[in-house]
């Protein structure tokens, strides 16, 4: 990986440890962590069913891309001896801080998921959650965690799924249709909003803030129409619009990218139609079914 192409990914994630801007109002360090970890848990209730803390009990566990720590911090509890790399020095310090505040031990460093500094065959759990598919070239990744795995251990990953509602409907369809329309409603003043472009990162995550619009239209003006194919949109639709790099997945495609590995399963899941209006009125069997089906999430389960 190159410095220039890595670089725009240093700088946007750099801003925050990932999902802070979900705890606004936390009154010191220890409730914004307790906040910050239930909210995880709620929104994301498949953690605990998917990701089998228990298993890291006396084992070594990696995780790329730590955040918050708030995942770190359920395999540390369940037993294992935890290292937590991330690209930013914002994620390892905000990590290194829940686990302080814990008195919890563990290993917290930076490092560049395509390019890790871990010996060969030194760990016996990979984990990385929302992570592999925002670097540059997410097969790097994928052989980095081969090699640092020892014989017989296994990775666990959640990549973003190619197959989903979300990517289809919402990105491709909802999405692109609303970002078009703000486009022509500036028709005849892209040359001038271009000159005035200001061009720092703003730094803003997901898409509840309404500026996601205007920042979708000045990547538009920077790259122009194909800014809205599907390969280069997709990018820019979920953790923000000035998200560097953003990949999906399909099963097929894992399959081919993990044929040397021993063995492959999946399971799909996140469908959270209870973060809107409608999503009240839902029962959550139907959640359920949705998010195992077309969900956004693909979880991989990699067997060296």
């Amino acid at each position: 990986m190159t410095k220039n192409n890595l670089e725009p990914v240093k700088s946007f994630w750099e801003t925050e440890a990932c999902g802070s801007h979900f705890v606004q109002d936390a009154i010191d360090e220890k409730e914004f962590y307790t906040k910050y970890s239930d909210y995880r848990f709620k929104v994301e209730w498949h953690l605990p069913l998917l990701v089998p803390f228990e298993s890291g009990k006396g084992k070594s566990v990696l995780e790329i891309g730590c955040g918050n720590g708030a995942d770190g911090v359920q395999w540390t509890k369940h037993g294992a001896r935890y290292t937590g790399v991330d690209l930013t020095e914002t994620a390892v310090n905000a990590t290194r801080r829940h686990f302080e505040i814990l008195n919890l031990p563990g290993t917290f460093q930076v490092e560049n998921a395509e390019s890790l500094s871990f010996d060969d065959e030194q760990f016996d759990i990979v984990y990385s959650h929302g992570v592999l598919h925002h670097t540059p070239h997410p097969q790097k990744a994928f052989q980095e965690a081969y090699r640092v795995l020892k014989k017989g251990g296994t990775a666990i990953l959640m990549l973003y799924h190619k197959h989903s509602f979300n990517y289809y409907v919402r990105i491709l369809g909802y999405m692109r249709l609303r970002v078009l329309l703000k486009i022509l409603a500036r028709l005849g003043k892209w040359k001038d909003d271009l000159k005035a472009l200001d061009n720092r990162i703003k730094g803003v995550r997901g898409n509840q803030d309404k500026s996601v619009w205007q920042l979708h239209y000045e990547q538009f003006l920077r790259q122009g129409w194909s800014y809205l194919k599907p390969e280069n949109f997709v990018h820019h639709c979920t953790d923000g619009p000035e998200c560097p790099y953003a990949f999906v997945f399909s099963k097929s495609d894992i399959s081919k990218l993990f044929s040397h590995w021993q063995s492959v399963e999946f399971r799909v899941a996140h469908f959270p139609i209870k973060k809107y209006r409608i999503g009240k009125f839902v029962p959550f069997w139907i959640e359920k079914f949705l998010a195992s089906t077309i969900g956004w999430y693909l979880f991989v389960y990699a067997k060296k």
